[in-house]
């Protein structure tokens, strides 16, 4: 495995490190893009992204952990583009440069918390994205969560005169909450729903259908969620049934890591995660590149692969 750090993209503003395999790489592989969870360093949470690059350094994929824009290492934009515009384009550049280096023209990228919605945008835009992995970040629930979820506050709390205040106070909240965010939504308005994540019935439908038709181009889409809010997600299919998604679309992965804390905080937590994401990440590719309409990248040649590497 050899690792190098170095600055890249316009006016080498982004900082990223790229780890590649001792062995040749086929241009049939995949590359792996990853990046920020929130404002922290591409290291991820616990260190989460180095430790995922180099294992798969082990499995012969070629990866790239990058700061965006205004996030750790990388300097602030330059221009005054949107947000949606900027990420899409740090994502782009970052498979720019694993492509010139590691000579990959197909890619699998991570999107931890709130940097599953950047994946989701950069795919639409870039067809050289086959397999999007977003963590955590779409708690949607339905009925059965909030049965289920009730039902495990019936069995901690049972049905006494101090269970029916703290019942009465949890309801209370709930409605309050609900009266605030359609207030909310009202002064807000229709113009500003497209720029943030989706929580809407409106927007879930929006997100059902840019997922689906990312699989139906042949993209594969891995939703997993942790097990460490239960009040938010607490079964298996709770995000396809909420999302109204086909079964039959063996492109749409559904994982529930019960066992995991959002933060993958222990070793155990760790394991887990990684196992779950390395088990949908194809060491390579047998099918060939199809390009979708929505694609506007430019095929980059492959260069020579650095010799001078250093550990970050």
């Amino acid at each position: 495995m050899r690792e190098l750090s170095l600055a890249f993209g316009p006016q080498r503003s982004l900082i990223g490190t790229l780890t590649l395999p001792e062995q040749a790489i086929s241009p049939a592989q995949c590359g792996l893009v990853l990046f920020n969870a929130g404002v922290v360093h591409r290291v991820g949470p616990h260190r989460i992204n180095v430790k995922l690059a180099r294992r798969m350094a082990q499995h012969g994929m070629p990866t790239i952990r990058f700061d965006l824009h205004g996030i750790g290492d990388s300097a602030r934009p330059a221009g005054a583009a949107e947000y949606r515009r900027q990420v899409t384009d740090d994502l782009s550049q970052a498979m720019n440069l694993l492509q010139r280096s590691a000579g990959v023209q197909r890619f699998a990228v991570l999107g931890f918390c709130s940097g599953a919605m950047p994946v989701y945008w950069a795919a639409q835009a870039d067809a050289r994205i086959r397999t999007l992995i977003l963590y955590d970040d779409f708690g949607f629930p339905t009925m059965r969560s909030r049965l289920r979820f009730f039902w495990l506050r019936l069995c901690c709390h049972g049905l006494t005169p101090a269970a029916w205040i703290k019942y009465a106070h949890a309801f209370g909240r709930m409605a309050l909450h609900l009266i605030r965010r359609d207030r909310a939504s009202i002064i807000r308005g229709a113009a500003t729903v497209a720029t943030a994540i989706p929580a809407s019935r409106a927007d879930k439908r929006r997100l059902a259908r840019g997922l689906a038709q990312l699989a139906g181009d042949g993209v594969k889409v891995v939703l997993l969620q942790s097990g460490d809010d239960f009040s938010r997600v607490n079964y298996a299919d709770q995000t396809r049934a909420a999302l109204n998604l086909p079964r039959s679309d063996k492109r749409l992965i559904y994982r529930f890591l019960e066992a995991v804390d959002h933060a993958v905080t222990s070793t155990a937590a760790q394991r887990a995660f990684l196992d779950a994401v390395c088990a949908e990440l194809p060491t390579a590719a047998a099918d060939p590149l199809p390009l979708r309409s929505t694609s506007r990248w430019v095929p980059a040649k492959p260069a020579q692969t650095p010799s001078a590497f250093r550990t970050s």
